[in-house]
C-alpha cells in the first residue's frame, strides 16, 4: 500500500528526518502475520520487530519479520533492504524473533511509535499486539534489557560483517 505517511508526523520532526524514512518506518508498523504468510501458534510468538537505534544524533531503524525480511532505514532517507538474503544475518534475525518472545511479559504496552532520542527502542509484534522496550545502552537495568540489546547487537554485527 502507498500513501503519504508523513501526514501523521509533526512538521518539526520532518525537518530533521527524511520523508522516505518516515514512510518506510510507518509502513513497518502496519505489518500483520497474514501479510507475511504465517500462522501464530502462541501469544509469545514474535513475528516482526522494529528497532530504533540512535547513531550520532540520527536514527537508524531496523525492521525484521519472520519471512526473512531484514532492512535498515536511515533518518537521512538511505535504505539497506534485502539484508535477510544473507544467511548469517537471517539466522541472527530469526534467533532474535524466536527468542525475544520470552521478554514480552516484561515489556510495556504499545502507546505510540514516537522516536526517543538517545535511547534504543524495540517494538515487538505478536498475536496480542505490539509491546515496546526502551533501552538505555549506558545503563542496562534488567536481564531482559540486556538480552534484547545482546540480540539486536548480534544482528547489527552480522550486518556489518556481511556488507
Amino acid at each position: 500500500s502507498t500513501g503519504d505517511w508523513s501526514s501523521d508526523v509533526c512538521s518539526s520532526d520532518l525537518n530533521n528526518m527524511n520523508k522516505v524514512y518516515w514512510g518506510l518506518r510507518e509502513q513497518a508498523f502496519l505489518i500483520t502475520p497474514q501479510a507475511i504468510g504465517i500462522y501464530l501458534e502462541s501469544n509469545e510468538q514474535v513475528f516482526a520487530a522494529v528497532v530504533d537505534i540512535p547513531v550520532g544524533g540520527k536514527t537508524v531503524t531496523m525492521f525484521c519479520s519472520f519471512d526473512g525480511t531484514v532492512s535498515l532505514y536511515y533518518s537521512n532517507g538511505k535504505c539497506d533492504i534485502g539484508l535477510g538474503e544473507k544467511e548469517n544475518i537471517r539466522k541472527a534475525t530469526m534467533s532474535f524473533l524466536i527468542s525475544s518472545g520470552q521478554c514480552l511479559k516484561f515489556m510495556d504496552l504499545y502507546e505510540n511509535n514516537i522516536i526517543i532520542q538517545k535511547s534504543m527502542q524495540i517494538f515487538l509484534f505478536s498475536k496480542n499486539g505490539i509491546k515496546t522496550q526502551k533501552i538505555c545502552i549506558d545503563s542496562l537495568k534488567t536481564k531482559e534489557e540486556k538480552f534484547l540489546n545482546f540480540m539486536v547487537q548480534n544482528i547489527l554485527s552480522e550486518i556489518r560483517t556481511n556488507q
